[in-house]
C-alpha cells in the first residue's frame, strides 16, 4: 500500500541562536497544524497510509489524532538527533516515498544520514532554512500523496540533491566520514561548545553546495560572493581572513538579524567531484553546527557530489496534476463546455436559437 512518511523535529527552531539574535520561533502548535494538514492532504491525494514518526515533544501523536489512515511509528525517544536518523531509516524501510520532513538544515542532514537514498519533501521550521523550503502543509501533503500513489511520475518532479562528503584522515588513514547538505565550515577553535556558529571572526573557510544571497547562515557568505543554485553543479569555496587584510570585505547575516563583516582571501568554484582540504587543529561545522573536532595532524577532505537525497519539487508536482486534471472530481458524464451544452439543449428541444 502506498505510504507517505512524516518526520518532525520538535527542537527545530528553538536553538541557542535565539538568545543572541532576533530569530523567529517555531512553536509546537504551528508544527502540529502543519503535520495534520500534510496527513489529511496526503490521504486525500491518494496515499494509502501516512506513517508519522513519534517525537519527544508528542507533536506527531497530537497532530494525527482522529486522522484516518494515519499511524504513529515509535522510535528510540532520546530527544537527540538519533531520533530523526532512526525515524528516517524506519520510514525508508516501510517504503515511504516521499518522507515529509519538518525542520531546518540540521534536521534534513540527519534524515540524509539515516536514509541516504530517500525521497524527501522538506518543510522549513528551523533557524537557517537553506535546504528546506517554506511550503504550506496542504500543498506539501497533496504533492506527497500524488507521488506516493503513482498518479504523478517521478521524472521531472524529483531531483537528486548535492551533498558535501567529508573524509577525515590521520597519518594517511581514513578514520571518519561525514556529510553536509548545505555547507561545511572550518572554525579556528578546538571546542564544539554550544554547536551553533554565532560569530564570523573564527571562521577560516566555507564550502557551500547551495550558495544564495537570500540565505541566512554560513552559506550566505558564499551566496553574496558567488551565487550557486541547488540544482547547479559544484560548490563555492571561500577562504576568509581579518577584514582589514582581505582584498574584499563582505557583510553577511551569519544568524538571523545579525550581520558580520568578513575579509575574503580566496574564492573558487569547485566542479562536481571537486575537493578542498583543511588541516587541524580546527572544528568542522556541518550545515551551521559545530560537529567535529579536527585535531592537529588530521586532514579533512571536502568533496562535492551529486549523491544527496532525492528532493520533491512541489511546484512541479502540483502543476503536473493540474495540467492532467488530477484535481477534477470524477463524473458520470463527460465534461461539456457551457456553450456546447446550451447548443445541445436547444437542438434536442427542436427550437430555433433566439434571433433566428
Amino acid at each position: 500500500m502506498s505510504a507517505v512518511g512524516v518526520i518532525v523535529n520538535p527542537w527545530a527552531g528553538k536553538d541557542v541562536r535565539r538568545l543572541h539574535a532576533p530569530a523567529g520561533h517555531s512553536p509546537d502548535s504551528a508544527k502540529i497544524g502543519i503535520v495534520r494538514r500534510v496527513a489529511i492532504a496526503a490521504v486525500e491525494a491518494g496515499a494509502g497510509r501516512v506513517l508519522v514518526a513519534a517525537d519527544s515533544g508528542g507533536i506527531g501523536r497530537r497532530a494525527i489524532a482522529g486522522v484516518a489512515h494515519a499511524e504513529l511509528v515509535e522510535g528510540p525517544d532520546t530527544g537527540s538527533a538519533l531520533d530523526t536518523r532512526r525515524a528516517a531509516t524506519q520510514l525508508a524501510e516501510q517504503h515511504c516515498t516521499p518522507i515529509v520532513v519538518l525542520g531546518g538544515d540540521g534536521t534534513c542532514r540527519d534524515v540524509a544520514i539515516g536514509a541516504p537514498r530517500a525521497t524527501v519533501l522538506a518543510i522549513s521550521t528551523g533557524t537557517n532554512n537553506v535546504f528546506p523550503r517554506v511550503i504550506d502543509g496542504s500543498s506539501a501533503g497533496t504533492a506527497a500523496g500524488l507521488l506516493a500513489s503513482g498518479r504523478v511520475p517521478v521524472a521531472g518532479t524529483v531531483r537528486q540533491a548535492k551533498r558535501l562528503v567529508v573524509t577525515i584522515e590521520r597519518a594517511g588513514v581514513t578514520v571518519e566520514t561525514d556529510i553536509a547538505l548545505v555547507d561545511v565550515a572550518a572554525i579556528a577553535t578546538t571546542q564544539t561548545g554550544s554547536r551553533a556558529v554565532l560569530r564570523a571572526g573564527a571562521i577560516v573557510a566555507v564550502v557551500a553546495a547551495i550558495a544564495h544571497p537570500t540565505s541566512t547562515g554560513l552559506s550566505a557568505i558564499a551566496g553574496r560572493l558567488h551565487p550557486l543554485e541547488r540544482d547547479e553543479p559544484g560548490a563555492v569555496h571561500v577562504r576568509l581572513c581579518e577584514p582589514a587584510l582581505g582584498g574584499r570585505r563582505l557583510r553577511a547575516p551569519i544568524v538571523p538579524g545579525q550581520f558580520e563583516v568578513v575579509g575574503v582571501q580566496h574564492l573558487e568554484v569547485l566542479p562536481d567531484g571537486g575537493t578542498v582540504s583543511f588541516e587541524g587543529p580546527l572544528v568542522l561545522a556541518y550545515d551551521g553546527e559545530r560537529e567535529r573536532q579536527l585535531p592537529a595532524g588530521s586532514v579533512a577532505h571536502v568533496r562535492v557530489e551529486r549523491t544527496g537525497p532525492y528532493m520533491v519539487d512541489v511546484d512541479h508536482v502540483l502543476l503536473y496534476a493540474a495540467h492532467h486534471q488530477l484535481f477534477d472530481e470524477p463524473v458520470d458524464q463527460p465534461f461539456v463546455e457551457p456553450c456546447d451544452a446550451a447548443a445541445a439543449a436547444i437542438a434536442g428541444s427542436g427550437e430555433a436559437p433566439h434571433g433566428h
